[in-house]
């Protein structure tokens, strides 16, 4: 009776807060007292509201409701951070040193032919040229100059008037372009990583278990929602255990919870779901409780849902170091091979281990895909190097699968280059 009333008590708490209207302060007490509950429950209920975007915690104002935030791709960067990137001194406009941007130009043509490129609200990398700044503070862009030139009053003025940065910078164009070039690949890369928080279950989706229940609820439940496996939630709302049919077998209907569950393994939102997959096929998981920075109890997330949103993945656009080095990998019968470039070496002039590993890697992934291999964990990798490689040498990876079952493989990988071995490796994988 006790976890029927917490769960309807905490959704009409969650009920109560997403009809708020937008701005609306809220607070435990004031739920608390207007709903008629306990401080701890209308505590809880809060976080998980900010947890989903429906409410936010803010310094001066309290918690206040607010509009629920939807998780977008963000392939975008502020003025400010592009400040900060190419280390420029911010002259003028600085209440638009917030704004974002996505595309940025260099200002080395004629204004007749410039002016095609110009959209509102992105960036021009320019030199020493008046007119083309004002005529991109015109179109709504922001300036960043560079070679550390000076910026004239007039400039100034109107990017004050129109609220749009002017950055100056004693780097060169092509660094800078570089520069930002990278950072907003880096913002790319980052938002690609699927995380626990775009495929979980939530709480009220999935049935969870107080320590005080019997092995008779777990097999209520069992039948109810045909799960097998459920995370244990303490009194205050934090995952304390899992319990699962093979710690109920041979066990009296009577026996509690808290007595047989065994210790949880959790994660947390922000947590990519390769690592998650890691870590449920090493250790045999169908489910992970999922938990916020105290631990509170937000959902699950199951092997399936993992697995299948991986599979989806795919390689796209090159943009990665280890991306950039697979591109080189080309496949030659029964074997693969690449030619060793100028990034890929040491201060030495040789090969790196690190770019050897990586290749040995994709290798694996490649030989295992055809024989229908979905997901692999590496459990092993040895090597033992032999000879170094250098530039422009063409290092060929020969691989064979010396034993294999239902659950793993044992892969030897010989690196040559001509008739020299460079090393071998011996690999073992843990299957899906």
């Amino acid at each position: 009776m006790r976890r029927r009333r917490t769960v309807s008590k905490h959704q009409e708490i969650m009920d109560y807060l997403e009809a708020l209207p937008i701005g609306k302060r809220v607070s435990v007490r004031s739920i608390s007292n207007h709903l008629q509950v306990s401080d701890g429950t209308a505590y809880r209920a809060i976080k998980e509201a900010e947890n989903r975007g429906l409410v936010e915690t803010r310094p001066r104002s309290g918690t206040v409701r607010i509009e629920k935030k939807v998780q977008v791709r963000l392939d975008k960067l502020t003025f400010a951070e592009i400040a900060e990137i190419t280390e420029s001194e911010v002259i003028s406009g600085h209440e638009g040193l917030e704004r974002v941007f996505s595309k940025f130009y260099i200002g080395a043509m004629t204004i007749e032919n410039i002016i095609r490129y110009l959209t509102k609200g992105d960036l021009l990398i320019v030199g020493d040229r008046e007119d083309i700044q004002l005529l991109a503070l015109e179109y709504n862009n922001a300036i960043l100059v560079t070679g550390g030139f000076r910026v004239s009053d007039r400039v100034k003025e109107l990017s004050r008037l129109k609220q749009f940065p002017v950055m100056v910078t004693t780097y060169d164009t092509f660094t800078v372009a570089t520069m930002i070039n990278q950072a907003l690949s880096n913002v790319r890369i980052k938002t690609e990583i699927k995380t626990v928080a775009q495929v979980y279950t939530r709480r009220e989706e999935y049935n969870y278990m107080t320590p005080e229940m019997t092995v008779k609820d777990f097999q209520n439940l069992v039948k109810r929602t045909n799960l097998v496996r459920f995370p244990i939630v303490s009194e205050d709302d934090r995952v304390i255990g899992i319990v699962t049919m093979r710690d109920v077998a041979n066990q009296l209907p009577t026996t509690m919870a808290k007595a047989i569950m065994t210790k949880p393994t959790v994660t947390r939102l922000e947590a990519s779901l390769a690592s998650v997959a890691q870590k449920m096929i090493f250790e045999d998981y169908d489910m992970i409780p999922v938990v916020d920075d105290e631990k509170h109890y937000l959902g699950t997330i199951t092997r399936r849902q993992v697995l299948e949103e991986l599979q989806d993945n795919n390689r796209g656009d090159l943009h990665t170091f280890s991306d950039q080095m697979i591109a080189n990998l080309n496949r030659e019968k029964n074997a693969f091979s690449f030619e060793v470039e100028p990034t890929m070496i040491d201060n030495s002039g040789n090969l790196t281990q690190g770019v050897l590993v990586e290749m040995v890697k994709e290798v694996v992934y490649r030989t295992m895909e055809k024989q229908e291999q979905n997901s692999l964990v590496f459990e092993e990798m040895m090597f033992y190097f032999l000879q170094a490689a250098q530039i422009d040498d063409k290092v060929k990876i020969t691989p064979s699968i010396i034993a294999e079952t239902r659950r793993r493989a044992h892969l030897d990988l010989m690196v040559t280059h001509g008739n020299h071995t460079v090393c071998k490796s011996v690999v073992v994988v843990r299957k899906t």
